[in-house]
């Protein structure tokens, strides 16, 4: 059996030409196919986690390294970065000044008791004078409303939500 060539000259159309029409509808559908799928995976948004604080980590405001987790805090901006802070003081000038609130998703304090990662929004916060956090800021994170109300009455301190912390 002879295989015939056929060379196409100027101005013929080239053989089969009904296999380059069939094809470019399908190219562009997979293209289409392709961006939806890959635009779908995009929007799921990934969990945020807070990190575990490390022996030699520092706080990203005041560079002091994070020597008592009881008084360790954490934000989350939108962009996945973690910053990690030594006293909740720390980290609520932050986020009220340069980063700006609306570029975080998350913020966690750490329980005063157990030292686990409570998301800020479900935690009671209590203020005082009197506790010696590492900046002064006076701020302890408690994940138990009646733990949060003993240790108001015994230092006559202040039961403040986050949302007013964070004004």
């Amino acid at each position: 059996m002879r295989r015939v060539r056929r060379f196409v000259r100027r101005g013929e159309q080239s053989p089969q030409p009904h296999l380059l029409q069939c094809s470019a509808p399908r190219l562009v559908l997979g293209i289409l196919l392709a961006c939806v799928v890959i635009s779908l995976g995009a929007c799921q948004k990934a969990e945020v986690k807070p990190l575990d604080i490390a022996e030699h980590d520092t706080c990203f405001r005041c560079r002091g390294p994070i020597a008592d987790k009881h008084y360790a805090a954490e934000l989350v901006t939108k962009d996945g970065f973690v910053r990690k802070f030594d006293d909740l003081g720390c980290m609520l000038e932050h986020a009220k000044g340069k980063i700006g609130k609306a570029n975080i998703v998350a913020y966690y304090a750490m329980d005063f008791p157990t030292q686990q990662w409570v998301k800020a929004e479900e935690a009671h916060f209590v203020k005082s004078d009197k506790f010696q956090t590492p900046r002064n800021g006076g701020i302890l994170a408690f994940k138990d409303p009646a733990k949060a109300q003993a240790l108001a009455a015994q230092y006559q301190a202040q039961l403040i939500p986050f949302a007013d912390l964070i004004k």
